[in-house]
């Protein structure tokens, strides 16, 4: 409880900060009722200008404590890497966050609804040249998937399984056989971020090659919905990691070399 009253009072602090009352009460509404504010609007935050859809919780994404314990790893360990990949990157958050360090960072988001503000974030921040964007979801084959779309928490949205009815189609490819666009190098320090909501292990897979070839690499997983032994099984087969907690949400995963 008092973690929770915590997290609240700094998302409060977040929105008094630049004045934006509005999303104070749309927090308190989403809170309550699940529902939020009703106008499209560009909001001022710390992470710097972003566009929040109505109805949705963009503007808790928006947030610069949301997620803090992730965000914190993030900060702390910032130059350490030359590289960030953001798997599931829905509005673009973490990716506008770390290209003010100089890093270079490249997103991956497959609902094309939450694409399209991921690239508008960008554009209002100026980051389109350092931020490389792709509409394409991870996963460990190349296939055209059924989506389902949270219309209100937006960063939910899945695959469909069997029993349920798709909202949109999404492109899903995997990492290696994106890799020979990407122009990564082998001397990179790279920083994998992945929440996928239960495709972590998948996406693993389909980056095998590029695990075992690129010698400096961190992963950042949510194992939420996939649990942190799978994960940790799939990586330890691939190539020799350490793990730590980040948060209760996500763990890190560091390939030992």
């Amino acid at each position: 409880m008092l973690t929770k009253l915590k997290t609240y009072l700094w998302y409060f602090y977040e929105y008094m900060k630049y004045g934006d009352f509005l999303s104070v009460y749309a927090s308190v509404n989403y809170l309550i009722f699940k529902k939020s504010h009703k106008k499209d609007r560009i909001i001022k935050t710390s992470l710097g200008k972003i566009f929040c859809r109505k109805n949705t919780n963009d503007f808790q994404f928006a947030n610069f404590h949301y997620e803090w314990g992730v965000k914190k790893y993030l900060l702390e360990h910032k130059n350490e890497y030359s590289v960030f990949i953001d798997g599931g990157a829905c509005i673009g958050d973490y990716s506008i966050l770390l290209s003010r360090f100089d890093i270079r960072c490249i997103a991956f988001e497959p609902v094309l609804k939450n694409f399209d503000v991921l690239m508008k974030n960008l554009d209002l921040n100026n980051l389109k040249s350092k931020v490389k964007a792709f509409p394409i979801g991870l996963g460990d084959h190349n296939f055209k998937a059924k989506f389902i779309f949270n219309p209100v928490n937006t960063g939910a949205s899945h695959i469909a399984n069997a029993m349920e009815l798709a909202d949109c189609m999404a492109e899903i490819r995997t990492f290696d056989s994106l890799l020979p666009e990407l122009k990564i190098s082998i001397k990179d320090n790279i920083l994998l971020k992945l929440d996928l909501e239960g495709m972590e292990v998948e996406a693993i897979h389909g980056a095998s090659n590029f695990i075992r070839q690129y010698p400096n690499i961190t992963f950042i997983m949510e194992d939420k919905h996939t649990g942190q032994y799978p994960i940790k099984d799939t990586l330890n087969k691939i190539a020799s990691f350490e793990f730590g907690v980040v948060d209760e949400f996500n763990i890190f995963a560091k390939k030992i070399k």
